[in-house]
C-alpha cells in the first residue's frame, strides 16, 4: 500500500510577526489590569490596617477613659536631674503608636518597651537603662501600607537632640501618623480667626504634655481627649492619616532625594500638623494641596486619587485629593465647631 506523507508548512515570517504582535498587545492589556487588581488589594489591606488602629484606639479608651495621646512628653522642673521623669535622660517622650501595641496583638513587644523612659533610651547610651531602641527596631506589619515602596524593609536612622544628641538606627517605620492640629503659621490660611492657637485646634488624638518643665518648650500642658471632648463629632474628626513612603522623601509621587529620620513608629516626631503645599511640585506652604502632595509632615499615600483615614468613630474612609483644604482642616479639629464655614458640616464626600 502506498502511503503519502504530508508535512505541515512552517509559519511564514509575516505570520510569526503577527502572532508576536498579538501577544504583545495582550500582555500590554494584561499588565495594567494586574497592577490595578494588585493596587486594589493593597488599598484594601491598608484600609484594614487603619481599621485595626481605630479599634485599638477605642479599646485603649475603654481601659483608660480617654483616647490614646498623639505624643506623650513629660519633663520635670530640673530635666535630667535625679528624681525627674526619665532620669538620667532629660525627660520622657513617646510616639502615638506605642500606646496601640497591646491592642494590635503586640503585647510582647509592648512589654519590651519601658514607658518610664524615653524612646531613645539605650544601654549603649546610658549603661543600665532600658533598651527601648531595640524594641523600636521591631517591624509591626499593621503599621505598614503594602502600597509603599520598600515595604517593611525600610529603616529610619538619625539622632534626636533633647539637651544632648541621642543617636538611633534601624528603626522600623510606620506609614500611619497623627495630624494632631493645624500649625500656627497656617491657622489663618485655613480660615480660622487671627490669634487662634494651635492648641485650640487639636484633633481627637491630641498631645499629652505634662510636668513643670513643659513651659520651657514654649507650650502649655495638655491632656488626652475623652470621647466627650470631641464636640465636632466622632464622625467628623480624623483619628489617623497616611504619611507613607518614609524615610524616603516623596513629592508628587516621585522620590525627591530627601530622607526622613522621623519615620520610625517609636519616634514621637512622626506626628505632624497641617500646613498643606502649593502644589505637587512646590512644597511651599501654606497651600491648598493637602493630600498626596509630599510626605514631609503632610498626609501622603500611594493610592491613586487620595489617602485612607481612620476617624474617631472607628470608620475608615478614603479622602480624595480634590477635597477642599478648609474642609480637610475642619476634619482635623476636634473642637473647631463654628470657627469657619467649613466647620459647620464637614464631609469627605
Amino acid at each position: 500500500m502506498n502511503r503519502s506523507t504530508h508535512f505541515r508548512s512552517a509559519f511564514t515570517l509575516i505570520e510569526l510577526l503577527v502572532v508576536i504582535a498579538i501577544i504583545a498587545v495582550l500582555v500590554g492589556l494584561l499588565v495594567p489590569a494586574v497592577q490595578k487588581v494588585r493596587e486594589a488589594a493593597n488599598r484594601m489591606s491598608c484600609s484594614n490596617n487603619m481599621k485595626q488602629l481605630g479599634l485599638a484606639a477605642h479599646n485603649y479608651a475603654s481601659g483608660f477613659g480617654f483616647l490614646p495621646p498623639d505624643i506623650t512628653v513629660e519633663i520635670g522642673a530640673s530635666p535630667g536631674a535625679p528624681g525627674n521623669p526619665g532620669f538620667p535622660y532629660p525627660g520622657i517622650a513617646h510616639s502615638p503608636q506605642v500606646n496601640l501595641l497591646p491592642y494590635i496583638e503586640q503585647e510582647n513587644l509592648f512589654k519590651l518597651y519601658n514607658m518610664q523612659f524615653p524612646w531613645w533610651s539605650s544601654p549603649l547610651i546610658v549603661p543600665g537603662t532600658p533598651d527601648n531602641q531595640s524594641a523600636c527596631q521591631s517591624v509591626v506589619k499593621t503599621f505598614i501600607c503594602p502600597s509603599s515602596p520598600g515595604g517593611a524593609d525600610r529603616k529610619a536612622n538619625g539622632s534626636f537632640t533633647f539637651g544632648a544628641k541621642f543617636p538611633f538606627q534601624n528603626f522600623a517605620v510606620t506609614d500611619y501618623a497623627v495630624c494632631s492640629s493645624i500649625n500656627q503659621g497656617s491657622v489663618t490660611f485655613f480660615g480660622y480667626p487671627s490669634g487662634t492657637k494651635t492648641e485650640t485646634l487639636y484633633s481627637a488624638m491630641q498631645p499629652w504634655l505634662k510636668g513643670p518643665g513643659i513651659a520651657a518648650l514654649g507650650t502649655t500642658a495638655s491632656n488626652p481627649n475623652p470621647f466627650g471632648a470631641i464636640i465636632d463629632g466622632t464622625t467628623n474628626t480624623i483619628l489617623m492619616c497616611e504619611d507613607a513612603g518614609r524615610p524616603t522623601g516623596f513629592t508628587g509621587g516621585t522620590a525627591d532625594g530627601t530622607t526622613r529620620s522621623d519615620a520610625g513608629w517609636g519616634n514621637h516626631e512622626n506626628s505632624y500638623g497641617l500646613d498643606g503645599a502649593i502644589s505637587k511640585t512646590n512644597r511651599g506652604s501654606p497651600g491648598n494641596c493637602v493630600v498626596n502632595c509630599h510626605n514631609d509632615n503632610e498626609t501622603f499615600a500611594f493610592h491613586a486619587g487620595g489617602a485612607n483615614h481612620v476617624f474617631a468613630d472607628g470608620s475608615v474612609r478614603f479622602v480624595k485629593e480634590a477635597i477642599s483644604p478648609t474642609t480637610y482642616a475642619a476634619l482635623i479639629t476636634a473642637r473647631g465647631s463654628g470657627m469657619t464655614s467649613a466647620e459647620v458640616s464637614p464631609s469627605t464626600d
